[in-house]
């Protein structure tokens, strides 16, 4: 029994240093490494070459219509795809300014009013954007029963509380950019226009749930009217 051990072990030695080799032996062929431990990694070095490339350069120029998230955008660096710049002038992308229209606050205070004008493409677009990030757990109608609550998220904010109704345009916006408990932050993947496109849109949906005949113009309002029953 103890003679099998031996010759097991003996056998084991042989293996590991065939394998290993001897500390300081030098080879021109490529070690066989058991344990690289990340040593070899598939990565560019700066200024190194890359033999991936054809031009054999590590360091490559963007890709077309690519941005870094929370940079701030200027120029051919405005990401389109978030980008509300056909409707806004303004367009920031995603801006680090401390303005109102960056950050929607005036000094230490949340702001309110929209700091661009509420036109019929500035709506659609929130509109857009409000079913795309916001509808889902909050719901198309803003009263907090969206598709993700099916689903056992049970802390989402009904936007038709007369709470979040009154609360400043620009505390809406910080909410937006920053969170809120178990929102996550939207300011890295929601322009800022953009952002200020969903707050009136946001207001939008607050007049249509809680509209009154009073909202209604007098040319369209005796559509609306119910004619009194007769006597």
């Amino acid at each position: 029994m103890l003679r099998n051990f031996f010759i097991a072990f003996f056998l084991a030695t042989i293996a590991v240093v065939s394998l290993a080799g001897f500390r300081g032996l030098h080879s021109a062929k490529t070690p066989l490494e058991i344990f690289p431990d990340m040593d070899h990694q598939p990565k560019f070095q700066p200024q190194h070459p890359s033999g991936f490339f054809a031009d054999g350069r590590a360091a490559r120029v963007p890709v077309v219509g690519t941005v870094p998230m929370g940079y701030e955008l200027e120029g051919a660096y405005l990401q389109n795809a978030a980008s509300n710049s056909k409707v806004v002038k303004q367009a920031s992308g995603f801006s680090s300014g401390v303005d109102y229209y960056s950050t929607g606050r005036i000094g230490d205070l949340y702001g309110d009013g929209l700091p661009v004008e509420a036109t019929g493409e500035l709506l659609e677009r929130g509109h857009e954007r409000f079913n795309i990030f916001c509808a889902p757990c909050h719901s198309e109608t803003g009263d907090g029963n969206g598709i993700v609550k099916q689903y056992g998220l049970a802390t989402v904010a009904n936007l038709q509380d007369p709470r979040i109704r009154t609360m400043p345009d620009g505390q809406i916006f910080n909410t937006i950019t920053l969170g809120k408990t178990t929102m996550g932050s939207y300011g890295g993947v929601v322009a800022v226009e953009d952002r200020w496109a969903i707050v009136a849109y946001l207001r939008a949906l607050h007049r249509s749930q809680n509209a009154k005949l009073d909202d209604v113009p007098q040319d369209k309002r005796a559509a609306l009217e119910k004619p009194e029953p007769k006597k």
